[in-house]
């Protein structure tokens, strides 16, 4: 796709009002000498980290943030470094800014830092925190710090330390596990947690302390699923507190009433941050209103989890951009959940609980839809997403281009390895079974005992495989085995042989489906059972599968209905020190057992690369010790494996694939790119776009800044009248006609007064001024148009080719210089997009509406119109769409106030298009009522991509006008509602657009 298809997600929403600080232009030597004008320079405020100096994060009684006392907005990209090693740190915070983001967020996973022994390593290359924390300063990000306990993620446990599963502490004296509440010893580990982090990362890296964090988060998604105890998240702030932490506190909770209607306290000085909710602008003020503190969009998702058995990777593109478009325009802060999701490296991917029986793992590509892929590179909603932000920011976005690319192989640059070229080990030939109980332990448990007394050097995570052996009944036949809780991914044998045709399962997506049992038919009498578990991660959210977690084997297995007792087991953790052990010999594995097999590759020159695991069946792939994480090829989508360049040596690398299923050994390929299908919603069209439509009139909207080419006063002694940038007005003086010559050139003529744009002084200097001026035919008066996308194109003045711009890339409305500086619209050399942002060189081409005038509203999906509901003139009547019937209770006249926004006046009853009961929320219903100027009558107008349509916007709510039957039916109100007209989130579906054409 080329770069520019990517830019034309940019404004389709005005500006209200203009953001920023002075700043005055430069004197261009080709402009004319008579007085001219000067735009103020959208400055960046504090929108920027800084070192050098301490910061105070705030926020007003109405909610709106503040960085020094300054108006202040965030953009953040949210990045798990315990997914990305530590050398890409750097490259990947340096993507992310590129972005646009001036805000890290990140989660810090305890689960990740916490080792057998109950310490923390905070110092290790992929765990220092710390230094990933200094990165982001260095880069002049903020940061939002996300320590949980609890941050779901799709991590294991959900972050949460698996031994809390097995330690008899963490349970009430019936058995229930006690986390995310103010139980006594949960919070005692909870705070030696908060300890650790805030005297190793936190403290010193603080806004008091010059450094860029900016919130804390307590907790994670409260009410989302807990035992809703009011007292805990207050509790974990108040051991911040106490630790010394003075800074604001942050929560992340799905809905913006969820701590209100759940009787939660907020905890002093804290913001609140919404999931779900962070959508919808019109969230924001509720937050802001129910807790009276800074509110944010915690996670917008530009894509979405990707679990085995899905067929594609979801990614967000033009629907997204929509959402962002709408957000920033209302100046709301937000955090895109995620901007790179890098990779499930190991065991470390966790699994959504559908219910206690089945669950759904996420893959082990953590690509997420994000911006910035797994490898680093830019996915196909990078560039829309960036043209969103920056185009529509309350402030000058400092441009960022983005890093070089991470060297990687190109496909066929590194031979494969065939199945011959293995050598092999055995998983179950070399395990001492050295536990027993009468009853299977959990993996959990397993490990817990392992660990006892131990050091941390010794210790194990309790992940890997678990083997569960006893004796079947002494009479043999036929032997139904069943399970309090089946295994989430086992194999079974009896007496050393494979069960045939069974891998028990509680995975269910897609064409995966559960077996949760089996039967072994004719069993010898007292033969020995195996059950070889390679469990999945564990449930990282929902109370039925978090507090009912445990690995391996979880309560009785039966056989006939009779539990089984007298269990032998072992854990084989598959750490780095277990693959390191191992022996190898070209010894075929024996015939269905899972087992190891080794390859050494030898590499001149290290890169990242992809290792293609499509001939195998489901396990893991270790290289130089690192665990790659998880394969499962029949389950898809996902079949090659990120390999980080930095695991690789130049020389000999050592392949270990640790294969639990097949039964036999593949071959080993490598590719440059993961060839991760994608499913990528609403599209960057990649077709020509149409050239603008002579002889109508247009306004045009600066991208850069959503204002709109206007006429300015007269000054007097000028020879000149200049163009300069207006909020929109709808005065003749914005609208411009096109026309075009005989070669196809364009002629811009001003509607008002019919002079036409032209670089004064027939000039070809970049930065010469653009004046209005009598046509004439000149060169220097006729204009290219090129799509950039639908309705957006770029203006290069034929005589030069130099690009109509705005001076500065300003995002403020054009004033009159007291100092004669040069005009504000002027032509330009074309960016260059590594250079600088290219948004202030592209302008939107819309459709021209008349204030005061009166218009019809068609769906833009169908020909019924927008009307009162069967012609109705009494206040209360509701809106409905309908045949045209060339009435007048389906005309409307458009009257725009001041700020930009319009009001649309029935014709029939004279009444106002207005929001019932100045509500705000999904669904409500759209009337008519006596016009009162209220914030539940102004509605502005958004630009729909097609260049033809627009969204029109509720001010009060930020929700658009919808029709819930998708605009191809006519109203009816009764006993079932179709095709109500009510407010909803902006998703620029077709039945959210509305095609305005003048009466008369």
């Amino acid at each position: 796709m080329k770069r520019r298809d990517f830019l034309g997600y940019a404004v389709v929403t005005p500006l209200l009002s203009a953001c920023g600080v002075g700043g005055s232009d430069s004197t261009s030597s080709n402009a004319p000498a008579a007085k001219a004008f000067a735009a103020a320079a959208g400055g960046t405020g504090n929108a920027v980290f800084a070192s050098g100096g301490n910061h105070t994060l705030s926020w007003n009684s109405s909610g709106n943030w503040l960085m020094d006392g300054s108006a202040f907005q965030f953009f953040g990209g949210e990045i798990h470094p315990a997914r990305v090693p530590s050398q890409y740190w750097d490259h990947r915070i340096k993507m992310i800014k590129a972005l646009g983001c001036n805000t890290i967020s990140l989660y810090v996973m305890w689960n990740f830092h916490e080792l057998s022994d109950g310490s923390f390593d905070f110092t290790s290359a992929d765990k220092n925190i710390g230094h990933f924390i200094d990165l982001c300063g260095q880069n002049g990000m903020w940061v939002l710090l996300r320590p949980g306990p609890y941050v779901c993620a799709e991590w294991d446990f959900g972050g949460l330390p698996p031994r809390m599963l097995a330690d008899s502490q963490f349970r009430d004296s019936s058995g229930k596990l006690q986390i995310r509440g103010n139980f006594p010893n949960y919070m005692a580990a909870v705070n030696k947690w908060n300890a650790a982090l805030y005297n190793n990362v936190v403290k010193g890296r603080t806004l008091a302390a010059g450094g860029p964090i900016m919130l804390v988060a307590v907790e994670n998604e409260y009410t989302s699923w807990s035992p809703d105890d009011g007292t805990y998240p207050n509790a974990i702030a108040q051991q911040w507190t106490a630790l010394g932490y003075a800074e604001k506190f942050c929560v992340c909770d799905g809905w913006a009433s969820g701590f209100k209607n759940n009787g939660i306290t907020m905890p002093a000085n804290t913001a609140y941050g919404m999931t779900a909710d962070g959508s919808s602008a019109g969230n924001y003020a509720t937050a802001a209103s129910n807790y009276g503190v800074g509110a944010f969009g915690a996670e917008c998702y530009p894509g979405w989890i990707c679990a085995w058995g899905d067929g594609k990777q979801t990614v967000h593109v033009g629907d997204f951009v929509n959402q962002v478009t709408s957000l920033t325009t209302a100046k709301c802060s937000f955090v895109l959940y995620v901007a790179h999701g890098g990779t499930n490296f190991g065991f470390t991917a966790g699994a959504n609980g559908v219910s206690d029986s089945s669950c759904q793992p996420p893959m082990t590509s953590y690509d997420y839809g994000a911006p910035v892929s797994e490898s680093g590179a830019a996915n196909p909603n990078f560039y829309p997403i960036q043209g969103a932000y920056v185009a529509n920011a309350s402030y000058n976005v400092p441009f960022s281009g983005a890093p070089a690319g991470i060297a990687h192989i190109n496909d066929g640059d590194i031979a494969g390895v065939a199945a011959s070229q293995l050598t092999f080990s055995s998983l179950l030939s070399g395990l001492n079974l050295n536990i027993q109980n009468a009853q299977p332990q959990t993996l959990e448990a397993m490990a817990l005992t392992l660990n006892k007394n131990q050091p941390a050097s010794a210790g194990v995570y309790p992940s890997g495989v678990a083997v569960y052996q006893t004796t079947l009944p002494a009479a043999g036949g036929s032997i139904k085995i069943s399970f309090d809780r089946a295994p989430d991914y086992a194999l079974v044998f009896v007496n050393g042989a494979r069960v045939p045709g069974v891998v028990l399962s509680t995975i269910a997506n897609g064409a995966l489906a559960a077996t949760t049992s089996l039967t072994i038919s004719n069993a010898a009498p007292n033969a020995t059972l195996q059950i070889v578990c390679l469990p999945f991660g564990r449930v990282n959210y929902g109370a039925g599968g978090m507090n009912a977690e445990g690995k391996g084997l979880s309560g009785n297995v039966y056989a006939n209905g009779v539990a089984l007792s007298n269990w032998s087991m072992a854990l084989a953790p598959l750490s780095a020190s277990q693959i390191g052990a191992l022996a190898f010999s070209a010894a075929a594995p024996a015939a269905g057992q899972p087992f190891f097999a080794k390859a050494a590759l030898s590499i001149a020159t290290p890169q990242d690369m992809y290792i293609d695991m499509s001939a195998w069946g489901t396990g893991y792939v270790f290289v130089n010790g690192y665990n790659l994480g998880r394969y499962w090829t029949a389950a898809g989508p996902q079949k090659r494996l990120y390999c980080p360049g930095v695991w690789l040596n130049s020389g000999s690398n050592a392949i270990v694939v640790f294969e639990f299923t097949q039964g036999s050994a593949g071959s080993l390929s490598f590719y440059g790119s993961s060839a991760l299908p994608q499913n990528i919603t609403s599209p960057v069209s990649t077709a020509a776009v149409p050239p603008p439509v002579v002889n109508t009139t247009y306004f045009l909207q600066n991208v850069n800044s959503g204002l709109y080419l206007d006429v300015l006063p007269a000054v007097a002694g000028s020879t000149y009248t200049y163009p300069g940038l207006q909020p929109l007005s709808a005065a003749a003086t914005q609208g411009w006609t096109v026309t075009t010559d005989s070669y196809g050139n364009l002629k811009i003529a001003n509607a008002s007064s019919g002079a036409v744009l032209d670089v004064a002084n027939n000039s070809s200097t970049p930065g010469s001024s653009v004046i209005l001026y009598g046509a004439n035919g000149g060169a220097n008066q006729s204009w290219q148009a090129a799509g950039v996308s639908i309705g957006v194109y770029t203006l290069a003045v034929k005589q030069s080719q130099l690009r109509l711009d705005v001076n500065g890339a300003s995002k403020s409305a054009t004033s009159i210089s007291s100092s004669g500086s040069v005009a504000n619209i002027l032509v330009n050399a074309v960016d260059d997009p590594q250079q600088q942002w290219p948004f202030s060189q592209q302008w939107r081409f819309i459709p021209a509406l008349v204030n005061n005038g009166v218009y019809t509203i068609t769906s833009a999906i169908s020909s019924l119109m927008l009307g009162s509901y069967q012609g109705g003139t009494v206040a209360g009547t509701r809106l409905g769409i309908a045949a045209a019937s060339g009435g007048q209770e389906q005309q409307w006249r458009l009257t725009i106030a001041s700020n930009g926004t319009w009001q649309l006046t029935n014709i029939k009853s004279g009444l106002a298009m207005d929001v019932t009961g100045q509500q705000t929320a999904n669904g409500t219903a759209l009337e008519i009522w006596q016009g009162n100027g209220g914030a539940n009558q102004q509605f502005a107008l958004v630009p729909r991509s097609d260049g033809v349509s627009y969204g029109i916007r509720g001010v009060q709510s930020g929700r658009v006008i919808d029709d819930n039957n998708s605009g191809t039916s006519p109203t009816s109100y009764g006993s079932t509602n179709v095709s109500a007209i009510t407010l909803w989130d902006d998703n620029g579906g077709g039945n959210q657009s509305w095609k305005f054409t003048k009466v008369g």
